[in-house]
């Protein structure tokens, strides 16, 4: 069964304009709740799938990491001038629009080729996640609908701090527990204006009868927990 499959030629043919503002044409709502409720079963399949949530998490802790390293003098060089400008620049509000150019040339390969020659790096934290990374050994991930009981997370902290011997403050980055969410319609930050035959606009949210009118336009939110695997 094919999930997430959207008529995008209807809704692109739907497509109209009033009074300078970009709407959809009344006959044209289901196939609108179709899409907005594609896009919610694609965040959970797969967008913010565990595994691409645990690969995604891991990248994020090897930054960090980087940059911490960076912080207090160390060497954590990066494979593309881009990507080492901003590792080594902490104070993001000293970033103008010109870097926006330095930004746009960053893509997957600079990320890549940096994790790869971590993996090697001196700091067994670096290290650790990078190889885990680069070898796809990622972290355990469990996702469930409530927070996990902080005695779990106090056992698993504990033995890792047995298995991995490493300190206190950097159990932190390989058992951890967070939160994914995701809206599927949210009226406050996205406007979809429903144009209808006598002239009327509603937001697709205030649609009599329809489904986004429901449940679906409240955050659904995930508790994951993360632990490294030994």
């Amino acid at each position: 069964m094919a999930e997430g499959v959207v008529s995008y030629d209807r809704i692109i043919k739907m497509l109209t304009v009033k009074d300078g503002e970009l709407m959809v044409e009344e006959k044209a709502i289901y196939s609108i709740e179709k899409f907005l409720v594609s896009r919610r079963l694609m965040y959970w399949q797969v967008y913010l799938h565990k595994t691409v949530l645990a690969a995604e998490i891991m990248l994020v802790k090897v930054i960090r990491r980087a940059k911490e390293l960076i912080s207090t003098g160390e060497k954590a060089d990066a494979a593309s001038p881009e990507l080492n400008f901003f590792l080594q620049n902490h104070d993001s509000n000293t970033f103008i629009e010109e870097h926006l150019d330095t930004f746009c040339r960053l893509d997957d390969h600079d990320v890549m080729a940096t994790v790869k020659n971590w993996c090697h790096h001196p700091d067994k934290i670096l290290s650790m996640l990078c190889r885990s990374l680069v070898e796809r050994k990622l972290l355990k991930i469990k996702l469930q609908a409530e927070p996990f009981d902080p005695l779990v997370l106090k056992e698993k902290r504990k033995e890792a701090l047995e298995k991995l011997g490493i300190s206190e403050q950097e159990i932190d980055y390989f058992v951890f527990t967070g939160e994914a969410s995701n809206t599927t319609y949210d009226p406050r930050d996205e406007r979809i204006n429903i144009l209808f035959k006598d002239g009327t606009v509603k937001d697709i949210s205030k649609v009599d009868n329809a489904l986004i009118h429901h449940d679906l336009s409240s955050t659904i939110k995930k508790y994951y927990f993360c632990y490294y695997r030994w």
